[in-house]
């Protein structure tokens, strides 16, 4: 103990104590700690998509879910498809090819009545103002409204007839 105490009185003689540096040094590792621990990392996906239109009766909402690969080949299901009870959704596909590209745009609605809407997408790519080339030609879907209140959704998958592609994709939906 005495030794210590003899450690210490010397350390008070110097022109910088060192446990001064002693206790900046803890307090610049707890700083350094907590600094760490509030970084925030945010994740952002980009879809290769240039740019999307939408053009709706405001009843109806078109969002655009982003392009994804195929995983597995699947026959056409793109007959008429109404909005289901709250947090269901009803899926329509064109024929899917496992390995190609596909864009999926879901529908909302804030109809109550039951009422038929169809949408049109098309999607082209390529330069210019709307893109050189078709990769989905007016895709039509008819839409019936819930006839209630419902957060239900549609969902349509659209093949892009290609394992490889080439920006900028411009999508285009009209729901009338």
């Amino acid at each position: 103990m005495k030794d210590i105490r003899m450690a210490i009185s010397k350390l008070n003689a110097k022109r910088v104590p060192a446990l001064s540096l002693i206790v900046v040094a803890m307090l610049g590792m707890v700083a350094g700690v907590l600094a760490a621990t509030t970084i925030t990392v945010t994740q952002k996906n980009f879809s290769g998509e240039s740019g999307t239109y939408h053009n709706n009766s405001n009843l109806v909402t078109a969002t655009d879910q982003g392009l994804t690969v195929i995983a597995n080949s699947i026959t056409a299901a793109t007959g008429s498809a109404t909005f289901g009870g709250n947090g269901s959704d009803v899926a329509r596909n064109t024929a899917l090819t496992a390995g190609n590209w596909m864009d999926v745009i879901v529908f909302t609605t804030s109809l109550t009545d039951s009422s038929t809407h169809t949408a049109t997408v098309t999607i082209r790519t390529g330069s210019g103002a709307s893109g050189s080339t078709i990769l989905v030609n007016a895709q039509t879907l008819t839409l019936v409204a819930p006839g209630a209140s419902s957060t239900g959704t549609v969902t349509l998958s659209l093949d892009l007839g290609s394992q490889s592609l080439a920006g900028p994709l411009t999508v285009y939906v009209t729901v009338s």
